[in-house]
């Protein structure tokens, strides 16, 4: 999927246009930036500033962990299933304190927007309506977190301990 690179990496080279690349679907932030580089950040408009949120980029450390272990491809789809799961929660009115505290502070003032604008999408594969950044970093940490217990449960070393 292209997406544009971080904005702030890439002015550090002189340029102020969008670059769009070809990033691999664990790579969702800049860590030395922290901005959000997922796949709602189609724009630089999209790529926001995670500062006030160190829980993303614990979540974001839990995220790459099982890629340098496992086939990255696993990885991306138990969490494109964990997302699914986490919206299918948030349309029936499932939330999480720190997922509505996130949102509010990443989207003040259209965050009811922005939610209704991703949870009116048809459910169906997360990539094919990426939504709006405000609600994927949001929901992150629960959705790292989700897909973490998949693979782990799914892991012949998991089983064959069971």
């Amino acid at each position: 999927m292209l997406r544009p690179a971080c904005r702030r990496c890439a002015a550090r080279y002189g340029i102020t246009e969008p670059v769009d690349c070809h990033l691999p679907p664990h790579q969702t932030l800049c860590r030395r930036h922290r901005l959000w580089t997922g796949p709602a950040a189609r724009s630089h408009d999209g790529q926001l500033d995670i500062r006030p949120f160190p829980e993303i980029g614990r979540a974001h450390r839990h995220h790459l962990a099982p890629v340098h272990h496992q086939h990255w491809w696993h990885v991306d789809t138990a969490i494109k299933d964990a997302t699914r799961a986490i919206y299918h929660a948030l349309r029936a009115g499932t939330w999480i304190p720190g997922q509505q505290r996130r949102l509010r502070q990443l989207a003040p003032g259209t965050w009811q927007q922005a939610l209704g604008a991703v949870l009116a999408v048809t459910p169906g594969r997360p990539d094919d309506h990426p939504g709006h950044p405000a609600v994927e970093i949001a929901i992150y940490p629960d959705v790292v977190w989700l897909a973490g217990r998949s693979l782990r449960a799914h892991s012949p070393s998991h089983r064959a301990a069971s």
